[in-house]
Parts: C-alpha cells; sequence; structure tokens
C-alpha cells in the first residue's frame, strides 16, 4: 500500500517535473550577474506607450493571478521609449503610482492603455494625465498633493533606479521584459503559450 501511495505521488510529480527539466539557462532565461531578491517577486518592465505592452496586458494579468502566495507582481513603468520625452513617459509613471495608493492602479492602468492605443490620445500633456485621473475618482487637487509628496517622488525614483539598474545589465533593452527574483531574465521570445510561462516563472520563484 505505501508502495502504490510513493508511486502515486511520483507521478503526479512527474508533469511538472519533466517540465521544469526542460527550462535551460540561456534558452528560456537568462541568468543576470547580479544579488538574487530577498523576496519573491516578478517585476514586469512596461510602458504605457508601448503597443507590445498594451498587447501583452491580459498576458501579465493571468501571470499575476497564477503567482504563489507570498510571490509579489510589480508593475514598473519606464521612461526611455523614443519619441517622447522622459518627463512626458514619466507624468504616467506619476499618474500609475497615485492611483495605486488611491486603490486605482489596474482601473486607471485600463484606461491609459485604452487612451493611448484605442481612442488616439497620447496623454503627452500633464492637463490630459489629471484629466483621466480625475474621471476616475481623482481630483485636481489630490493629484497636485500626491505628485508633490515623498512618498510619490519615492516611488517614481524607485522605477528609474530599477530602470537604470537593469537596463546597465543589459537585460532591460525593451518592453516589455519580465524578471524574477532580480535575478532571471525570461527570454519572452522562446515562450509558446500562457500555461509555459506560468510554469516558467513558478520554476524560477523557487530558484
Amino acid at each position: 500500500m505505501l508502495k502504490k501511495l510513493k508511486l502515486s505521488l511520483l507521478l503526479l510529480c512527474l508533469p511538472f517535473a519533466a517540465l521544469a527539466a526542460d527550462f535551460k539557462a540561456g534558452d528560456q532565461y537568462t541568468v543576470l550577474d547580479i544579488e538574487k531578491s530577498s523576496t519573491p517577486q516578478v517585476t514586469e518592465f512596461f510602458s504605457f506607450y508601448c503597443p507590445h505592452c498594451f498587447k501583452f496586458e491580459p498576458v501579465a494579468k493571468a501571470l499575476e493571478k497564477s503567482l504563489p502566495s507570498g510571490a509579489e507582481f510589480v508593475k514598473s513603468h519606464v521612461n526611455f521609449l523614443g519619441g517622447l520625452s522622459p518627463q512626458v513617459q514619466s507624468n504616467l509613471s506619476y499618474a500609475y503610482i497615485i492611483a495605486k495608493q488611491n486603490g486605482k492602479g489596474e482601473q486607471v492602468a485600463d484606461q491609459i492603455f485604452k487612451s493611448i492605443h484605442v481612442q488616439r490620445a497620447p496623454l503627452d500633456n500633464i492637463k490630459d494625465v489629471k484629466q483621466l485621473l480625475e474621471l476616475n475618482g481623482i481630483d485636481n487637487a489630490k493629484f497636485d498633493q500626491e505628485i508633490a509628496s515623498m512618498p510619490v517622488i519615492a516611488a517614481e525614483r524607485a522605477m528609474q533606479d530599477k530602470q537604470k539598474k537593469f537596463s546597465k545589465l543589459g537585460a532591460l533593452t525593451g518592453v516589455p521584459t519580465f524578471i524574477v527574483n532580480d535575478k532571471y531574465k525570461i527570454n519572452i521570445n522562446t515562450i509558446k503559450s500562457q500555461q509555459q510561462l506560468d510554469e516558467l516563472v513558478a520554476f524560477l520563484l523557487k530558484q
């Protein structure tokens, strides 16, 4: 009976073990020359102005939902895309941070993506950004107050610092880019399905 139980447990483990064995450094992921994060996390570097990021949003959301308990999903907005000034791009970083602090991060992020890529409204001046947030329940006075607050300034600076760090490592050359535990970059062009991405991330979180 005990032997049968052990065999059953082994068989249950085989599908994931077989799949995990197919994940190889240099193929589906790259090991970065940096210290691993102290807590489990997945960072998505993205830009609201990036059409690929817009199309990838459903995948990113599904990935976030698949994460094990205790693992954090961090969306980090970049400001290095061509054609727009860093300040214009950082305005949307501030908008996203403020929205998150008010419990409306996903709601506002969806609206920003829709405005830029569906409605073709570029949100390239601060007045338009403030108007979008006002439509989502964050009025101009609250926006002005929070954008000048230390928590928001520090959060935006942290995004820039993280962007610079991984750019210097050669890990961040475009968006979207996914990095697990600050140590493993997903080679997204090798990923063929949502399931493969979810299982690769789960595998790397345990490394």
